[in-house]
C-alpha cells in the first residue's frame, strides 16, 4: 500500500512541476502519464483489480498506447530525456508480452516490470523539467520541438 501512495504522491508532484515550469514536451509527457493513471482507474473500476496471474488486457492496451505516444514525443521533442521515459514504457509493454508466454512462475517479476518503470518515468520527468529550467536560464528560450 505504501508503494501505491508513494507513486500517487510522486505523480502529483511531477505533474505539478512539469505544468508549472516545463514547456510543451514536459507538459505533454505529464498529460500522457496522468492519462495512463486515469485510464488505469477506469480499467479497475470496470474490470476489477489484477491478479498478476495473467495479462490484464486493459493494462496492455493502456501501456501500449502510452508507449506509442511517449515514443512520438521522444522522436519529435528537442530534448533527450523523453527517450528514457519511452524506454521505460517499453519495459512495461515487454513485460506484458513476456507474460503471454509464461504461465505461473514469475508473478513478482511481472509486477515489478509493470509497476516500477512508472516511478522511473516520474523521476525522469522531474529531472527533465529541471534540466529544461536550467537550460532556459542559461541560453534563453529555445525550440521545444525539432524542425520537421
Amino acid at each position: 500500500m505504501l508503494f501505491v501512495w508513494f507513486s500517487r504522491l510522486l505523480l502529483c508532484l511531477s505533474i505539478a512541476f512539469a505544468a508549472r515550469k516545463g514547456d510543451e514536451p514536459e507538459r505533454l509527457v505529464a498529460i500522457i502519464l496522468l492519462a495512463t493513471f486515469a485510464f488505469d482507474l477506469a480499467n479497475h473500476f470496470m474490470f476489477g483489480y489484477p491478479t498478476w496471474f495473467a495479462v490484464n488486457p486493459g493494462h496492455f492496451v493502456i501501456d501500449l498506447w502510452a508507449w506509442l505516444t511517449l515514443t512520438w514525443v521522444a522522436l519529435n521533442a528537442n530534448r533527450a530525456w523523453p527517450l528514457w521515459v519511452s524506454a521505460t514504457q517499453l519495459i512495461v509493454v515487454t513485460a506484458h508480452l513476456s507474460k503471454l508466454f509464461e504461465f505461473d512462475e514469475a508473478r513478482r517479476s511481472y509486477f515489478l516490470m509493470t509497476q516500477a518503470p512508472g516511478l522511473a518515468q516520474l523521476v525522469v520527468l522531474m529531472i527533465g523539467t529541471y534540466a529544461h529550467v536550467v537550460r532556459q536560464r542559461r541560453i534563453g528560450r529555445y525550440p521545444a520541438w525539432r524542425p520537421a
